[in-house]
């Protein structure tokens, strides 16, 4: 069959993420990602003997009008896309677009979003054919046969559809993939690689998954959703063969470790590491991690194998707001995580996450205060939002935190929940502010600047025009 897998574009042309648990507009410092989800579904199918053709309409500045001369051009009869919570409503309509232009294209979607809230999705949606629930690619896979007729949609796991009743039918979760080197490497050869770009270095970069599944518990994240509990490891035998093919057929040699978590087992990072520094592989490439999880040792490690920057969520400076978040990490930990990358000569990135429960104005200030204090080399802050999926949305639809359910105002950069404790717009102020008061500062500025690879001057200024114009908006 011939199938079209997009990023979709959205009707005010906003650029959206939509990957797993992180579905939100386009970054502070311009960045979007290579759409690994896309290009794994991709390489799937295309395994399965199908055509396919990937648009990421939020890389290529393809706007709705453009994709019916795509759709058009392909010959499109299946068309898959991702969605988001704040980009829901846009989302979800354009499966009444795609039909108004060809009503016998099959539209089909995933996400944690519509994971979460299928049949309300559907019954509101009605021009929307499937929804794919949870992890993806196989299902997608599975769909496209059933499809062919090979058999009936009724007997595909993990999907939500229309029975000939026209009722609302969901069929049972699809297991998780167990052997995640039985997976296809992302299909990035369907994918305009030349769009994704590193922040300040400029350089084109592509996201490998050496895992899947996080066992952690904090209420606030949705990635079980998507991609389960329990923790799944690539060999790392295949992680360096991806890894080698990327480097050989894309030219590529930076890459982002895309994990929910990316040290949670020290052992198996210790082993890919030690293998990546075996290979003499010159590459470059970022992570994540908690602050708990993370040694002297391993990050010492991670920079000899090419790790030059790693990102830990660090959310509050109240201990008191971490454990009321099951976040089950302490204050005196992120310290340590900083300085322990610091000294493996790795660069910094803090998230913090503003107005969670039990936040008040005075633990604002602290975590304003914590995030100038920890060394970090780049910060990025974050309002809390209740995303369907997490038992954060559950908790604030019980106590009455939730006051506008337009799922547009979903978004990282906008207070949404009126807390006991901190006004919506109190939260929103102290954001501003904490940008303002991280970044505006000469010592600040220098270390960022560091940062800048300045042999890319022309594409750095395009990033601090859209910098600037982003910071406007949200004043």
């Amino acid at each position: 069959m011939q199938v079209l897998l997009l990023n979709p574009p959205t009707l005010d042309d906003k650029k959206f993420i939509r990957e797993g648990r992180c579905t939100q507009e386009q970054g502070v410092w311009t960045t979007l990602w290579p759409p690994i989800s896309l290009a794994t579904i991709g390489a799937v199918l295309e395994r399965d003997g199908h055509v396919v053709k990937i648009v990421d309409c939020a890389a290529q500045g393809v706007s709705w009008n453009h994709l019916k001369e795509i759709i058009d051009g392909f010959s499109t009869e299946v068309v898959i896309w991702s969605t988001g919570t704040p980009s829901a409503s846009s989302d979800l309509s354009l499966a009444s677009f795609i039909k108004n232009h060809k009503k016998h294209i099959v539209t089909a979607v995933f996400g944690t979003h519509v994971t979460v809230l299928d049949t309300q999705c559907m019954e509101s949606y009605p021009e929307l054919d499937f929804i794919i629930r949870n992890e993806p690619e196989i299902t997608s896979k599975e769909l496209v046969r059933a499809l062919q007729g090979r058999r009936g949609v009724e007997h595909v796991s993990g999907i939500t559809f229309r029975n000939s009743a026209g009722a609302v039918v969901s069929t049972p979760p699809r297991p998780f993939v167990e052997d995640l080197d039985s997976l296809p490497f992302p299909a990035w050869h369907l994918v305009s690689i030349e769009c994704y770009r590193l922040p300040l270095r400029g350089k084109p970069y592509l996201m490998i998954a050496p895992l899947r599944g996080c066992p952690f518990s904090c209420s606030f994240c949705t990635c079980q959703t998507y991609y389960g509990r329990k923790l799944r490891k690539r060999s790392v035998g295949s992680v360096l063969k991806e890894i080698e093919r990327d480097i050989s057929r894309f030219d590529v040699k930076d890459f982002f470790f895309w994990s929910e978590t990316f040290v949670i087992d020290k052992a198996y990072v210790s082993a890919l590491c030690s293998a990546l520094i075996e290979s003499k592989m010159d590459i470059s490439w970022t992570a994540n991690s908690r602050v708990d999880t993370v040694d002297a040792g391993l990050l010492k490690l991670m920079a000899k194998a090419g790790c030059w920057m790693v990102s830990y969520g660090i959310e509050s400076a109240s201990q008191r707001v971490l454990d009321e978040v099951d976040k089950g990490t302490t204050v005196e930990q992120a310290y340590e995580a900083v300085r322990y990358a610091r000294e493996a000569g790795i660069k910094t990135v803090g998230h913090f996450i503003l107005g969670l429960p039990g936040e008040t104005e005075g633990s604002l200030k602290d975590t304003i205060r914590y995030a100038k204090k920890l060394g970090l080399d780049l910060a990025q802050f974050y309002c809390a939002v209740p995303f369907p999926g997490s038992r954060l949305y559950e908790r604030a639809l019980r106590e009455g935190w939730i006051k506008n359910s337009d799922f547009g105002y979903y978004r990282q950069d906008y207070a949404l929940m009126e807390l006991p404790t901190v006004s919506s717009r109190l939260v929103n102020r102290y954001r501003a502010r904490a940008y303002r008061s991280f970044y505006f500062s000469l010592t600040r500025s220098f270390r960022t600047l560091k940062l800048v690879n300045w042999k890319d001057v022309g594409r750095i200024w395009s990033s601090l025009k859209d910098f600037l114009g982003w910071w406007r908006r949200r004043q």
